[in-house]
């Protein structure tokens, strides 16, 4: 055994010397190093999650508010706590009709429920820091009520076979569910880790300043453009956002990023389209991504 941990340093250490000075080298240092960093708060937000879903599948709640605009901002702060993916938002937002909550607060609801979470808050606040993660946190109410406004004021009505659309969870004991949360998102953070390993070891700080640094407009837009093939999930955006911002990405673009990054996820804009129809999809769309840009925009103004 003893000659056997010779041997796999000797291995270690020649493969050490043979990789100095290469990419690889400085992907692999910057992997673990990121990793590392984040891991801590990754499992505590993976309870905190789990723990929240429990309370809301197990919660009695009484929501009739008569008051439709009161109503839609309560629809936009359950939201906003609900740790619930977008596939089971849209169905779960369609149950709460029933305990009264009206149309537009429930678009609020399934609006805000991609855009944040509780989990989501306490990452980005702990790794990217408080003031961000409040920006975030506005910026997502904002445009969850805005959204809850239109279509509780403008358009009304949901399309009619949403009334057939009924919620149908399992529901798990709390360490299955805990054991399942955490290899999904390990398997989602260990991907966004990497792809932000390989930026911040081959991708020049100069680079990144200069095409989202001080433009704010132009920055805003390559953010935007970022968040449909980079954002996989809330939390495993951080890491990657974490690297560009410390190489030179504004905060304007780091928020427009965040909020327009779970709108175009491939998920979200199914459910949109397969269960609101073709109208509200685009409607969502034009909201989220023109709300992205208009929050970024006037946060980056904020010195």
């Amino acid at each position: 055994m003893f000659m056997l941990n010779i041997q796999l340093s000797d291995l270690y250490r020649s493969v050490l010397d043979m990789l100095q000075g290469t990419y690889t080298l400085r992907i692999i240092e910057s992997f673990i190093e990121i990793y590392i960093n984040i891991l801590p708060y990754l499992i505590i937000s993976i309870i905190i999650q789990v723990t929240l879903s429990h309370f809301i599948q197990k919660g009695k709640l009484n929501l009739v508010i008569k008051n439709k605009i009161l109503a839609i901002v309560a629809g936009s702060l359950l939201g906003m706590l609900s740790p619930l993916p977008t596939f089971a938002a849209i169905p779960v937002g369609i149950a709460l009709i029933p305990l009264g909550l009206p149309i537009g607060a429930v678009m609020a609801f399934i609006i805000a429920s991609p855009l944040i979470n509780p989990s989501v808050l306490f990452l980005t606040g702990t790794q990217l820091g408080s003031e961000i993660a409040i920006a975030r946190l506005i910026a997502a109410f904002a445009i969850s009520v805005a959204g809850g406004l239109f279509f509780g004021f403008v358009l009304k009505s949901l399309n009619p076979k949403l009334e057939k659309i009924r919620k149908a969870h399992s529901q798990r004991p709390f360490h299955i569910e805990l054991w399942r949360s955490t290899l999904f998102f390990g398997k989602y953070f260990t991907i966004a880790i990497l792809i932000s390993a390989v930026v911040k070891a081959m991708v020049s700080p100069e680079f990144v300043t200069r095409i989202m640094g001080q433009h704010v407009q132009r920055s805003l837009l390559i953010a935007i453009t970022l968040g449909v093939p980079f954002y996989s999930c809330g939390g495993a955006a951080i890491p990657f956002v974490e690297v560009l911002r410390d190489m030179g990405m504004n905060k304007g673009a780091v928020l427009a990023f965040f909020i327009a990054g779970p709108a175009t996820k491939l998920e979200t804009m199914y459910m949109f389209k397969s269960l609101l129809g073709i109208k509200y999809f685009l409607i969502y769309l034009l909201l989220t991504l023109s709300g992205a840009y208009v929050s970024g925009f006037f946060y980056a103004q904020i010195k």
